[in-house]
């Protein structure tokens, strides 16, 4: 069972190159075994090169958290344009709102100006009628 402080537990290839990087400085421990059993009729020899390479390697771009802070901003700057994008859409609308107001209020008046020009209109007409009327009656023209 591995300890809580185990790195890597893997089974390497019977014969090759098994490489290992560290992460974390200080002080490590290798264990090794075998599957090869140990019996009085089996003679099994095992080979085993250990070279270990100390000092700084290239660095691991799988644990570099360094690209978080520069996409997290980028996140940071997307969500702000957004909330501009936003209040810019809430400004248009009200606008909208009082654009329409201001219209449905000018169509109502001119909808009853032309109703006022129509009764003045026919009043005007019911009044020179009336006139002429009188005035053929007045003159009597034969």
């Amino acid at each position: 069972m591995l300890s809580p402080a185990s790195l890597l537990h893997t089974r390497g290839p019977s014969d090759g190159r098994f490489t290992f990087t560290s992460h974390d400085s200080g002080d490590h421990s290798i264990c090794l075994s075998s599957n090869y059993g140990t019996s009085w009729f089996t003679s099994t020899h095992i080979r085993l090169y250990l070279d270990i390479v100390v000092g700084s390697t290239k660095p691991d771009t799988e644990h570099d958290r360094s690209h978080v802070s520069e996409l997290s901003q980028k996140l940071r700057d997307l969500n702000m344009k957004l909330e501009d994008v936003r209040r810019e859409q809430q400004y248009q609308r009200e606008r909208e709102a009082a654009f329409r107001d201001l219209s449905e209020s000018t169509n109502s008046r001119a909808v009853w100006y032309t109703l006022a020009q129509i009764g003045v209109l026919i009043a005007t007409c019911v009044w020179q009628l009336r006139h002429l009327r009188r005035f053929f009656e007045d003159r009597k023209m034969h």
